[in-house]
């Protein structure tokens, strides 16, 4: 995962909702969410097939989410430098295992590579994140952040084009339990990825053309290795009830499918 958008306000209708988009090499194979694990049958979420764990995972019976994004090492090393014990996709079904507000709760995080880690409900949201040599924990403001490889970094280029217009549109169902459809439950947000989708992607790659404030990833590596926005992930939670919608083509605003719970 490398971006995600969160509303977060606890006095709202519906107090959390979320577009997260996955940034990862199109050749990593992947399943789309359903309930993948057996010993945690309540957990819903896309699954690595490599590493068995997933990028963004939600517990609807107790709605609470939890949504990983790579980091950057302190020491300026590349993220991909190294090798390391645990795969970090464990951490979502990790963090929604506990009913305690603690994440990393009996973690060894230096056993990870670096990362973010979004743990958020209808009551509070928190990102939790490791660089390598310390873990930093900070509540989400209320209102809309975008959360990045940086972490919460208002300076990134994506977070500050987009957040005015996020949160401009941040949609708030009065009564999240009887509404289903993409755009009543999320508003303008799937059209706000869509047109995102549409436009000069953000480059990581060798060739430095592509727009740095982007939501869409796309960097051809060469040998025909592509990193790219493989999928993005809608969610709404109020204190009772989940709605989760998926695509893994945001350019085409027909082809988002809301998740069965």
């Amino acid at each position: 995962m490398c971006t995600v958008i969160v509303g977060f306000d606890p006095g709202a209708d519906t107090p959390l909702v979320i577009a997260a988009l996955r940034d990862e090499m199109s050749s990593r194979p992947w399943d789309p969410p359903a309930h993948h694990w057996p010993d945690q049958p309540a957990l819903v979420g896309g699954r690595d097939r490599l590493a068995g764990g997933t990028w963004l995972a939600v517990n609807p019976e107790r709605p609470r989410m939890s949504a990983l994004l790579n980091g950057w090492p302190w020491d300026g090393r590349m993220p991909w430098d190294g090798v390391y014990p645990a795969s970090r996709g464990d951490l979502p079904l990790h963090a929604l295992t506990h009913s305690v507000r603690d994440p990393l709760r009996g973690e060894d995080p230096t056993r990870y590579a670096p990362f973010h880690l979004l743990d958020a409900d209808a009551h509070r949201a928190g990102l939790y994140s490791w660089d390598g040599r310390c873990v930093d924990t900070r509540p989400l403001p209320v209102g809309v952040s975008i959360v990045v490889n940086t972490g919460l970094d208002p300076q990134d280029p994506r977070a500050v084009r987009h957040t005015p217009e996020f949160e401009r549109t941040r949609p708030d169902p009065g009564e999240l339990a009887d509404v289903y459809g993409i755009k009543e439950v999320w508003g303008e947000w799937p059209r706000l990825i869509t047109e995102a989708a549409n436009e000069a992607p953000r480059s990581a790659g060798p060739d430095e053309s592509g727009d740095p404030s982007g939501l869409i990833a796309r960097a051809d590596l060469g040998d025909g290795r592509v990193w790219a926005t493989g999928s993005v992930t809608l969610l709404a939670l109020d204190r009772e009830t989940v709605r989760y919608a998926f695509t893994d083509d945001p350019a085409d605003a027909d082809a988002w499918r809301m998740v069965e719970l």
